[in-house]
Formats: C-alpha cells, sequence, structure tokens
C-alpha cells in the first residue's frame, strides 16, 4: 500500500501577508480510518500504527465538530482532561518534528467527547516501515 501523500496549504491574512506551500510526503504504508464518537464517549482507542514505534511521518485529524470538549490522549487512556489533546480545529502532523509533539510515536489515539453532540473523525495517517538490513 505504498504511495505518495500530496498537500497544499493556502493561508492568507486578509489584507496582508500570504504563504502558500505544498509537496508530497511518500510513505509506505497509509490508512484512511472514519469513526463515528457518541457524546459522552470516554476513551474510544483506535490504532493507527500497527508494529513498531516512530513510523508515523503523516497525520491528518479532522472531524465534522470541534471543540474543547472534543479531546484524545496518545497511547493510553487518560483519565484527567488537562493532559489531553484538544481537537479545536484540524490538525496535521508531517515529519518526525510535528508528529514528535505529541509526546510519544502514536500508536494508538484514545478519543474523548463532551461537546454534547456525536462527532465524525477522519484520520490519514502515512507511515514508513522500518525493515532490519
Amino acid at each position: 500500500m505504498s504511495g505518495k501523500i500530496s498537500w497544499t496549504l493556502n493561508a492568507q491574512v486578509a489584507g496582508g501577508p500570504k504563504i502558500s506551500a505544498s509537496d508530497t510526503v511518500s510513505v509506505q504504508a497509509y490508512d484512511k480510518i472514519e469513526v463515528d464518537l457518541p457524546a459522552g464517549a470516554s476513551g474510544e482507542d483506535i490504532e493507527i500504527q500497527p508494529g513498531g514505534a516512530g513510523q508515523v511521518q503523516f497525520l491528518l485529524i479532522a472531524s465534522d465538530q470541534y471543540g474543547d470538549g472534543l479531546t484524545y490522549s496518545v497511547n493510553a487512556a487518560e483519565a484527567d482532561p488537562a493532559k489531553r489533546v484538544r481537537l479545536d480545529a484540524l490538525q496535521l502532523l508531517m515529519g518526525d518534528g510535528a508528529v514528535g509533539l505529541l509526546g510519544a510515536p502514536p500508536n494508538t489515539l484514545y478519543f474523548y467527547n463532551t461537546l454534547g453532540a456525536d462527532a465524525s473523525i477522519q484520520i490519514l495517517v502515512g507511515r514508513m516501515v522500518t525493515t532490519s538490513p
């Protein structure tokens, strides 16, 4: 399932500067995951990386609902909401540096929904599969 993930970004301040960028990320494996997260869901786990840690090079998380009540934790259920990542907007992480901001190489994401409404989550993950020489 190897392939390339193409992306384009355009950001412009009204009446101000504009930055545009685009590129292609080569990956050895990818998955598109869609999950319906009911209101009140607590710790719903979604595996994004089978196998060894450190393979995720591209991670996009989108939802049809956003807000402080939609959160996730990385690799373990997190009882303390203050230690979870808020999904208050679309999130796109590319490369070891950006993915490393999650604190640990992500294998499983645990989602929590206290928005008071169901949310549909879409995840696009691209991985490099490491092999021994």
